[in-house]
């Protein structure tokens, strides 16, 4: 008689792909030589897509300290011909580079010479191609890290922002786009927007040690592949970046100042749907009045603290 154990041994994917997330989290933040080396001999000889899939991305969570690193060592594995391992590159891109903008070089002379000395490629140059994919799962990728690199960001510190932008404000109104791709445009747009432009991606702390709860956090994102309420575990990755000044008792004070070195206009604020402008044929109807003597007998009939939200 069986004993349904046959399925449990290193020839069942579910496992190896449940050891590939212990590898990236037993040496999260290490960028571990052998470790990395593991990964990336799975991502290349293993004979399932999700396996190889989740090891290309699990290589972010070693080399997140490291973001620089991490566009040269998934270059080649974003052309691979499977699309999970494509897919996997993406997210790589995505979680290791989170918040950094990774495009420092904004002068094209000074980017040709780079490019051509040191074969430097920057994670946003390799994700941009990759929203044209063939395979909708992998445009979906693409735009969730395109979302995760440019988290507080702006036109001056990352020029293709602008671009960006407006590209998901295309494929989230196109009807006739694919349902994974519009859902992937639609949380870059929001990683990029998150938290009121107050927050942050980051997998490590401010002093350079590792974030555990934003290490698990990302992990669990991570498996929106099979759940999706699981994208919502993202926020456990979110550092706040706002300054609020106090005086001495804690309150809010009236002047206060912070020094800085750095140009204003790295910092300028950009209005949200300021690329969306109402066209001269656009009707607006107007909302029906309600007379506030309605409003009090509806709220003193059904007892509420507030105002239902059809009478708002």
């Amino acid at each position: 008689m069986s004993t349904g154990l046959s399925n449990c041994g290193p020839q069942d994917p579910i496992l190896r792909y449940g050891g590939v997330y212990t590898l990236a989290l037993a040496y999260a933040g290490t960028a571990n030589n052998e470790a990395v080396r593991k990964l990336l001999h799975i991502a290349v000889s293993d004979t399932s897509d999700d396996v190889r899939r989740a090891a290309v991305t699990s290589l972010a969570f070693l080399l997140f300290k490291n973001p620089g690193q991490v566009p040269r060592v998934v270059q080649l594995l974003s052309e691979s011909y499977n699309p999970h391992v494509r897919c996997g590159a993406t997210l790589a891109l995505g979680i290791a580079c989170a918040g950094t903008g990774l495009q420092v070089f904004s002068f094209p002379f000074l980017r040709f010479c780079i490019l051509l000395i040191c074969q430097k490629q920057d994670a946003v140059d390799i994700l941009e191609p990759m929203t044209k994919d063939s395979v909708d799962f992998v445009r979906q990728g693409a735009f969730i890290a395109l979302g995760m690199i440019l988290v507080e960001q702006t036109e001056a510190s990352s020029p293709s922002l602008v671009s960006i932008r407006a590209k998901y404000a295309k494929v989230i109104s196109d009807k006739h786009e694919d349902p994974m791709a519009r859902f992937g445009a639609v949380l870059g747009q929001g990683f990029i927007d998150s938290g009121g432009r107050n927050v942050t991606i980051s997998l490590q702390s401010r002093a350079g040690s590792t974030n555990t709860n934003a290490v698990v956090g990302i992990a669990l994102f991570c498996q929106f592949w099979y759940w999706f309420p699981l994208a919502h575990c993202a926020s456990l990755a979110f550092s706040p970046t706002g300054i609020i000044g106090l005086n001495g008792d804690l309150k809010v004070g009236i002047y206060w100042g912070v020094f800085h070195i750095a140009d204003l206009i790295l910092y300028s604020f950009r209005p949200l749907n300021s690329n969306i402008s109402p066209t001269p044929n656009q009707a607006f109807l107007p909302i029906p009045h309600r007379p506030n003597h309605r409003k009090k007998k509806l709220l003193q009939k059904s007892q509420l603290l507030f105002f239902p939200r059809q009478l708002r």
